[in-house]
This record gives C-alpha cells, structure tokens and sequence, in this order.
C-alpha cells in the first residue's frame, strides 16, 4: 500500500464529509442530547431501585433457636422479602441462584451460629455470610448490610447481656457494652467476569447506551457519500486509476473511523464533567484504559462494516438513510439502549443478545461499571469485529457483483 496513495485518499473523503455540515453535526448532536435528558431525567427513577423491597434467600445450616430467631428478625424488620431455603446448600448453589436474578442477597447461617453467638470472643463473621448478587446496587448492598449487622448486634446483645443486664440495673450498676465489630457479617460477592457486578446508574447506563448509537449513526453521512460517488461517476473513475481497491477502501474508511473515537470522547467527557455541571452523577472512568479503547474500536469496526453493507444494497441516499435509520432504531430497542436491559423479561433480555449494539454496550458497562480489563471485554469486542469484518465481506461480494452487471 502506497502512503502517498492513502493519505490523498483520506484527504478526499475527510473533504467530502466536512462538507455535510448537517450530517456530521447530527453525529455529535444527537447522543450528546441523548446522554443529557436521560441522565438528568431518568436518575431519580434509576436511584429508586434502591428503595424498593429486596429479595434475600436464607439458608440456615444451624436450625437452632438462636437462627431461628435471627431470621424472624429479618422477616420482622421489613426491610426484605426473606425467602427460606428448602435444605441446606452449598456456596456454589448459593451463587447459582443470585445469578439467576430472583434475589439481591443470600444469607448463610453456618453450623454452630447458636455456640458462636453466645461466645464474645468468637467473631460472627464465620458462621454469617452475606453474598451479594451481581446486579445488586451499592446503595442497596449498604442499606441492607447496615440492617443485617443491627440485627445481629441486637441479637449477640439479647444472648450475651440480656440476663447479666438485668442484674445490673437492680443492683443499681452501670449497662453492660460489648465490641460490636464482632457482630458483623462476612460479606461475599457473586462475580462476573472476575469483577463485582452491578446495576448502573442513569448516567452510568446513559453515556455508554447513546455513545454506541450515536457511533451506529456513521451510516448516514457514510452511504450517501458511497451511493452520491456511483450516482455521478467517481466510483468508475476511481477504478481506472492504478490503485488496489483496498488502498481506496483504506482511505475512505479512515475519516469515518476517526469521527467515531472522537464522538466516543466528547461523550466520556459530556458524562464525566458536563453532566454533573447541570445536576446530575458524574461518570466515573474505572477500568482498564486498554480495555475501553479496545471497545471503542471494535464499535467503530461494526458501525463503519454496517453502513458499508447498507451503502452497497441500496440505490438512492433516501433509501440508504431510511434503511440505515430504521435499522439502528430496532437494533436500539432489542439491544438494550433504549430501554436497559434490567428491567426487560426474561425473555426480552435473551433477545437482546442477537444486537451488535448490545454487545457494545456490555463491554462498556465491563469497563466503566465492573472495573474491566482487556480480558473481561475480550469476548465482546471479538463479537463486534467478527461481525464488522462479516458486514465488510457481505458489502464487498455486493459491490462485486454490481460492478460486473
């Protein structure tokens, strides 16, 4: 590949598409929108999930009076819908059923909680343990953690002091205190990926979910350019030139490419500082650096081989921008963007993972949600080039053969 062939390339699409102002406006325009009112308007309702009644399974392995009675004060407490395990089990059944998304947490009650209890030298976190689901908020995870250890607290209490106390207060002695640290729970998390997974927030959901639709939205400018070049000709006079087509390909597509990274950062930085300058919740930058440009690319990868394929089955610039639009909005409403995954059916959010965008939005969330490194988002962004490189060869026997007719 010449350099010099690629780069007068590059220079001549980067001209065309400067030249649609509107096109390449509405690229930028339209997420940056998006992320705005829907971060700002949609927080409440995201930080409310927090709020509502949580399901928890318990398992009592110590079927004594003193797990008994720790679990009629979590029914009593009404901070949780309390579920009882038909027999004991083990942690990985435990996980099992956190990843199957009917409960938030799961709570363990190991043999000897009674003798443990009784013990004020014996701390609880060994016959305790606390397993948090994999789309249980933060916010949640802290609220009921706080009511599990007053419970515990209050339940050591009444076993260790209740009658000592007693005694206390009649011979007119001072009450009684004990560490409170070892009325804790062990606390345990169910993994994904090797990382802690959890529900977003509106902004966290917001920024990704429009950033890969608005990187989708390259098709516009990119199959008008395509189909006004064989409308007027350029297309055949470019093939007369001595230059391989992949060189041409190369130069055409770079432009496009560059616009997708650069409105993948104006969106980072519309989450991460304008957003929480009009009121909302900033967007924290975790994870891996390698890992989220990896993401971005591989985005780019199936957005640009996705309007290839549209620019090469249509004919006019209005078929390629009805196809094109249509096509992201029912990728969108499957995949996950426009309404989020977790509050989908069960069946609606299997059908979600037949969208590319879904993908994409995924590996974002791996990165910016669960502190992903290039290995978590491995298997999506694989996904997202295959299936860009798919497009790209679909596009290419298109335009083959439409140039043999």
């Amino acid at each position: 590949m010449s350099l010099r062939q690629w780069t007068s390339g590059v220079r001549k699409e980067w001209t065309l598409l400067t030249r649609d102002w509107h096109a390449l406006g509405l690229l930028f325009a339209m997420p940056l929108a998006f992320v705005l009112v829907m971060s700002l308007a949609m927080q409440d309702q995201f930080s409310a999930r927090a709020g509502k009644k949580i399901g928890v399974l318990i398992v009592d392995n110590d079927v004594s009076v003193a797990s008994k009675a720790l679990v009629t004060a979590l029914q009593n407490s009404g901070a949780a819908d309390i579920r009882i395990a038909a027999k004991a089990s083990d942690v990985a059944a435990l996980q099992a059923a956190l990843r199957a998304g009917d409960h938030a947490f799961a709570i363990a009650i190991a043999p000897g909680y009674a003798q443990a209890l009784a013990d004020a030298k014996i701390t609880l976190a060994d016959s305790v343990v606390l397993t948090v689901a994999p789309d249980t908020s933060k916010q949640t995870e802290m609220i009921f953690q706080g009511t599990l250890r007053e419970i515990m607290a209050r339940e050591r209490l009444n076993a260790l002091f209740a009658p000592l106390a007693l005694l206390s207060r009649s011979q007119g002695g001072e009450d009684i205190a004990f560490d409170t640290e070892t009325a804790r729970p062990r606390i345990d998390y169910v993994y994904r990926a090797g990382k802690a997974s959890q529900a977003p927030s509106a902004v966290q959901q917001s920024v990704p979910a429009w950033l890969v639709f608005g990187t989708f939205f390259i098709v516009i400018p990119l199959s008008n350019t395509l189909i006004r070049e064989r409308q007027q000709g350029t297309a055949r006079r470019l093939r007369t030139l001595p230059v391989s087509q992949g060189v041409l390909l190369a130069g055409k597509l770079a432009p496009y490419f560059a616009v997708n990274q650069l409105q993948v950062v104006l969106m980072l930085m519309v989450g991460r500082y304008l957003v929480p300058a009009l009121g909302g919740e900033a967007l924290q930058l975790n994870g891996s650096m390698a890992a989220l440009v990896a993401m971005s690319v591989a985005v780019s990868c199936t957005a640009i081989g996705y309007a290839l394929l549209v620019a090469s089955i249509t004919r006019t610039t209005e078929q390629a921008s009805l196809l094109g639009g249509a096509g992201n909005l029912i990728l969108a409403a499957i995949g996950g963007i426009m309404v989020p995954k977790f509050v989908m059916p069960e069946t609606m959010q299997q059908l979600t993972n037949i969208s590319p965008m879904a993908w994409g939005l995924e590996g974002f969330l791996d990165v910016l949600l669960r502190d992903g490194t290039l290995s978590d988002v491995a298997n999506e962004a694989a996904a997202l080039l295959s299936f860009g490189m798919g497009m790209l060869a679909l596009a290419w026997i298109v335009q083959a053969r439409r140039t043999e007719q």
